[in-house]
């Protein structure tokens, strides 16, 4: 299995762990667009989810040569045809939860403090009660 592909099926099995601890019922799925459809309250939901090993590594500016220290995992995410987009901290066994309709670039960015286990209590919590 190629790097990315293995990243993103952890990534997807660690997210339906933590989203069933929380009383979520999760069905992986091989579907364009949707990796998870979850049972919330009476309503199917769909669940992209995109994982990061870890965060984006240093690298040299292009343009001044300097180099530059990232703090934040990087996530593509492209085409949006699911319901809601669920990004996974491997390193740190955490993930936030997103609305699809929020996420409106290509790259999404969401740096390492922001991976913490209050913040994701509160983005399930905001999925489960909208």
């Amino acid at each position: 299995m190629p790097p990315n592909t293995e990243t993103g099926r952890r990534g997807e099995f660690l997210a339906a762990y933590i989203l069933e601890s929380y009383g979520i019922e999760c069905h992986h799925v091989n579907r364009q667009g949707a990796d998870l459809w979850c049972l919330v309250h009476d309503r199917v939901v769909t669940v992209e989810v995109k994982a990061a090993s870890q965060p984006a590594k240093d690298g040299r500016d292009a343009k001044t040569g300097r180099v530059r220290h990232y703090n934040h995992y990087q996530f593509f995410t492209g085409k949006k045809t699911a319901d809601f987009s669920c990004f996974v901290a491997l390193d740190r066994q955490v993930l936030l939860v997103k609305p699809a309709a929020l996420i409106v670039s290509a790259t999404t960015r969401i740096s390492v403090p922001e991976f913490n286990e209050a913040n994701q209590r509160r983005t399930i919590e905001e999925m489960i009660n909208p």
